[in-house]
């Protein structure tokens, strides 16, 4: 074996890295705007159910320039140049968030950021999918999907709310454009073309993807069970961390300082769930981990309704029960990207990805908005724990797709073969 590739800095795990603080981004950019909502609806005279829409506008446009540009990406074969334009597209969309004035311009400025943020997630995963060895699929996905949670979820709400309350919440937006455009331009002259027709098996034979091929990828079970779990996820994750930061800052009266604590220690959890579990089901199989997981989600935001007025056990038990994301990677990207071949893989993951965000994301935050306004702040917490038992139930028809658990059934049929 050559020495070169039993180093840890070979390529692949160098493109992790950079792709991990990629994906990460993305979500430090697109949730910023929650946490920051206390202090851009006090400027802007904004209310609940007006945060519901700019988070569904956001969802609107990420979903329909997520299958659309992935699927363009699949045919023309340039993953990489259409990463690098989509990273700076929504490092501007980040820093011009930090100049509206109003309602209107902030929409407008969240649907360029769903445009430009949306071809980045389908595209990340596939090529990451085709640069991993088998073995590490599960685990290299899972880790660049953690990041989401580590640098969106535990280290952003820190970070922008620290600077909006020394500074302004615009100054927020300023400073995180500037590594999106780092990033671009480090992968310019660094990464190379991802190659999709290597095959590791029979899917992945075809060297040229016809349309036919391309119809196929929505006809096939995973992918139709994992975007129906993705609209309920989607409303799950949306409704549960938009408003999440409102409940304890409205009903348990939290300082900044409080709820930012709280925050992290969700992101934490969130990234070290969302590696551990990927890498459990490369050796134990995907369904084996997510059925269990997606059970456990329905129990975090029950845990916030009845432990918001204990910090210590609010944070201990948002740090065990965000296990409930640990799945996500699975049902959202590896498993859809596995029962297809694999150039057709962002195709796969932005199908799954574009339902969750049109109907689950945009739905979701408004009707969560609309009921916090009508009734109570409890109300999105309930909304998010129902659409948990759906995805739960729903994990029970996706079929198996790890190559471990592929390789005991292919053993297990030759030695029935030999034996006859």
């Amino acid at each position: 074996m050559n020495k070169n590739n039993q180093s840890f800095f070979r390529y692949e795990n160098n493109l992790l890295i950079l792709l991990f603080f990629v994906f990460g981004l993305v979500f430090m950019d697109r949730l910023s705007i929650i946490y920051l909502f206390p202090f851009v609806a006090e400027e802007l005279d904004l209310s609940n159910t007006q945060m519901g829409m700019i988070v569904g506008a956001t969802s609107i446009a990420w979903g329909v320039s997520t299958l659309l540009f992935a699927s363009v990406s699949d045919f023309i074969g340039k993953k990489k140049l259409t990463l690098i334009i989509f990273i700076l597209g929504f490092s501007v969309a980040t820093f011009t968030s930090g100049l509206v004035a109003g309602l209107g311009s902030l929409i407008l400025v969240r649907l360029l950021m769903g445009v430009t943020e949306g071809p980045v997630i389908p595209l990340v995963q596939s090529t990451m999918m085709a640069e991993s060895t088998p073995k590490r699929r599960g685990s290299n996905l899972g880790l660049i999907q953690g990041s989401g949670a580590l640098l969106g979820n535990a280290l952003a709400p820190v970070i922008v709310v620290a600077i909006a309350a020394a500074t302004n919440w615009r100054y927020s937006f300023f400073a995180l454009a500037i590594p999106g455009i780092i990033l671009a331009l480090i992968l310019m002259f660094y990464m190379k073309e991802p190659n999709f027709n290597t095959g590791l098996g029979t899917n992945d034979n075809k060297v040229k993807p016809t349309f036919q091929d391309y119809k196929k990828v929505f006809k096939t079970r995973n992918v139709w069970v994992s975007m129906l779990m993705s609209i309920f996820y989607m409303m799950y994750l949306l409704v549960f961390t938009s408003f999440m930061p409102l409940f304890l800052s409205g009903v348990s009266n939290y300082s900044e300082a409080q709820y930012g604590a709280i925050l992290g220690i969700m992101g934490i959890g969130m990234f070290v769930w969302q590696f551990l579990l990927p890498f459990l089901s490369d050796r134990l199989g995907r369904k084996t981990i997510i059925v269990p997981a997606t059970l456990i989600a329905i129990l975090l935001p029950l845990s916030v309704a009845a432990f918001h007025t204990n910090f210590a056990m609010l944070a201990i038990s948002i740090f065990i029960l965000t296990i409930g994301f640990g799945a996500q990677p699975l049902y959202l990207a590896i498993i859809p990207s596995e029962s297809v071949p694999k150039v057709f893989a962002a195709t796969a993951i932005a199908c799954v990805v574009l339902t969750g965000e049109i109907i689950g994301g945009t739905t979701g935050p408004i009707i969560a908005g609309i009921l916090a306004d009508k009734f109570s702040l409890y109300t999105p917490l309930w909304l998010a724990s129902g659409t948990a038992v759906v995805f739960f139930l729903l994990s029970f028809l996706l079929k198996e797709t790890a190559p471990v658990k592929a390789s005991v059934e292919i053993s297990e049929d030759s030695a029935i073969n030999t034996t006859i």
